[in-house]
């Protein structure tokens, strides 16, 4: 009976896709080049799964990232694509960039997941800088 049950759970933990660590709804994860049409150019309005609130995002052409969320508290960076296919955020005044895989949730919303936790989710994506920043 146990070496039964072995045998299951070896056959289960070897055949589970990989994708599951990274992407909890078991999503499809973009590529770089998909990132890229994703965001270059684009105004995103996302909601920040911590606390749910909302902010919006100009990823602009020459790789500069401005927030600003509900408050109208502002934040500037750089955005960049690693040779992991992640998104990556460097904010001004920061040493480290945030990495993010960004999952296609099928309903024109994209997860934002960084070590299997999802921190953000881009609910909508708009051409250009529709807000000005």
């Amino acid at each position: 009976m146990l070496s039964r049950l072995v045998r299951v759970f070896l056959v289960f933990s070897i055949t589970m896709p990989v994708c599951y660590a990274e992407s909890p709804d078991s999503a499809k994860s973009l590529d770089k080049y998909e990132l890229e049409e994703l965001v270059l150019d684009k105004t995103a309005n996302c909601r920040k799964e911590k606390d749910k609130s909302h902010c919006v995002n100009y990823f602009s052409p020459e790789g500069v990232l401005v927030q600003v969320r509900d408050s109208g508290k502002r934040k500037d960076g750089r955005w960049f694509l690693d040779d992991s296919d992640r998104l990556c955020i460097l904010w001004n005044g920061k040493i480290k960039p945030l990495c993010f895989v960004v999952n296609n949730n099928g309903d024109g919303s994209y997860s934002m997941v960084k070590n299997g936790k999802l921190k953000s989710t881009i609910l909508e994506l708009k051409d250009g800088n529709t807000e000005n920043y």
